[in-house]
């Protein structure tokens, strides 16, 4: 039997923790919410959405997966673009269309998070904490990703609905006569839907397929393997493998064989040093990792703990691995986050037992000194601590918006009132001002230092059909982080174009500049 949950064990002071936790996340969300519609460039990826969103719907910029050494790539699975691009059209601007679809997507992420702790033991209490940390980690940590045009948290929600799928099918871990052959294809085919929205969420295919192939080995004492369990693994891996198999067999169909050379082929600078990195930057969800260890010795009587044992594991994994190839940011640490998030829940929820098995009595002796309060303390640690900066700063956005908001308008009216095309280092700027994109300067500059061709550039420069390059101001300066390489390599490709314009308005955060050039 599951661990019952009495629910005054969770003490006094529980739930107005809990209430400070929800207001922090208004206030981290306010200046997003608010800035929704605002042209104030959060991401270079959210241009680069904009304009994949045009082609996919056929609205200008040539097909949606175009031919290796141009200076425009893609390699992001299509489904996203469709969707965004539906709705750019209903809203009148992609961008604010992505925004909201990943707002939405990032707070169904949260919810699919508490209803997956509640299917593995949380109650209570422990199912609005661990919906509010993830809200918090990220409005904290990672604030760029909240309402930002990007397919990542659309890809993560139908993905923990995948799971959610996954772990109403049985109570129990060891229960298999509760996942049904329906309740497998219907993992298998959401899964798939997901990677077709963003394909680096991996972790819960990887996890599921190791839970499956080892409930498959015979237990101790029994020389026979499972039927059932074999039967599980047989349909998980046909469905899976047949729902891959068609959805990029629609694609090659669709989008002709240039699809599979975008997406498998795509030029990338890969540097396991940035590692470790990556690694420093992401500390601050570790304190959760400590919470979740208190589950250690009653994994076993934990619904489905195995199971999110083997994500924990295979996200860590997986992210270390993404970190290593640039243009990778703070998403790839977005799964192994909410996997820590559920078994945050699932371990407040334990040591805030009073009726528990016998195994879980043990581990409830362990964590007695600190209790359910305690343990949230120590998840909310790294939030305490940066809370006196990054709550005025939101606050402070928030209040502020809708002046930054007219300064943007204003930069943006600059760029749209130059003749011809404009090329644009911040994508977004050049969608708003209504210009072609001429350019994917991040992917380009990839190519060209994976051993790619610059006559493209170089073409594009000789005809002498920009009047404009929108850059970091510091280009001109040389005064930025040597460490930086992805920002020193597209310095050395646009050398030419810094040469032979002249300094032009700057943005409202005087980090972009419009060079001009004269015609």
């Amino acid at each position: 039997m599951p661990a019952h949950t009495g629910l005054s064990g969770f003490g006094s002071l529980f739930r107005p923790a809990l209430l400070v936790v929800a207001v922090s996340v208004l206030i981290l969300f306010a200046a997003p919410v608010l800035g929704l519609r605002a042209p104030i460039p959060l991401d270079y990826n959210e241009g680069w959405n904009a304009y994949a969103s045009m082609r996919a719907l056929g609205l200008g910029g040539g097909p949606l997966y175009l031919a290796p050494g141009g200076l425009v790539a893609n390699n992001y699975p299509p489904l996203s673009f469709f969707i965004t691009g539906c709705l750019g059209w209903w809203f009148g601007d992609m961008i604010v269309a992505g925004r909201v679809a990943a707002l939405v997507s990032l707070l169904a992420s949260a919810g699919l998070a508490g209803a997956i702790a509640r299917r593995c033991g949380a109650r209570g209490p422990a199912i609005a904490a661990t919906v509010l940390l993830l809200l918090l980690y990220v409005g904290a940590f990672s604030r760029d990703y909240v309402a930002m045009d990007d397919p990542q948290w659309l890809g993560i929600a139908i993905m923990l609905t995948a799971v959610l799928v996954f772990v109403s099918g049985s109570p129990h871990p060891d229960d298999a006569g509760g996942l049904t052959p329906t309740r497998i294809v219907m993992t298998a085919a959401l899964m798939v839907t997901a990677g077709m929205v963003k394909h680096n969420v991996l972790t819960w295919p990887a996890a599921v397929t190791l839970e499956l192939a080892i409930a498959v080995i015979p237990r101790s004492g029994s020389r026979k393997w499972g039927g059932k369990e074999l039967r599980n693994l047989g349909i998980w891996l046909a469905s899976g493998v047949g729902f891959a198999a068609l959805a990029v067999g629609l694609c090659v169909a669709l989008f002709g064989p240039v699809f599979l050379t975008d997406m498998l082929h795509h030029p990338r600078i890969i540097d396991f040093s940035r590692i470790l990195g990556g690694a420093r930057r992401t500390s601050e969800i570790l304190v959760m990792a400590l919470v979740a260890l208190t589950l250690v010795g009653s994994g076993k009587r934990i619904p489905h703990g195995r199971l999110l044992v083997l994500a924990a594991g295979c996200s860590i994994v997986w992210t270390l691995i993404q970190r290593a190839g640039e243009g990778v940011a703070m998403n790839a640490w977005f799964e192994p986050l909410i996997i820590l998030s559920i078994l945050t829940g699932v371990a407040l929820s334990v040591a805030a037992c009073r009726r528990t098995g016998d195994s879980v009595r043990r581990l409830a002796r362990i964590t007695s000194p600190l209790g359910a309060g305690g343990l949230l303390f120590i998840a909310l640690l790294p939030c305490l601590l940066s809370a006196r900066v990054v709550l005025p700063r939101a606050l402070y956005q928030a209040v502020h918006i809708r002046a930054e908001a007219r300064q943007w308008r204003a930069f943006v009216d600059k760029v749209r009132q130059q003749p011809g095309d404009v090329g644009c280092s911040m994508a977004s700027i050049c969608y708003w001002a209504g210009k072609h994109n001429v350019i994917d300067v991040f992917n380009y500059t990839e190519y060209v230092a994976t051993g790619g061709d610059r006559g493209a550039f170089s073409q594009l420069l000789a005809r002498h059909e920009l009047s404009g390059f929108v850059l970091p101001d510091d280009f001109t300066k040389g005064d930025f982080d040597r460490r930086d390489q992805e920002h020193i390599r597209q310095k050395e490709l646009l050398k030419s174009v810094i040469d032979h314009s002249r300094l032009g308005p700057i943005s409202p955060d005087g980090k972009l500049r419009l060079y001009l050039f004269d015609r």
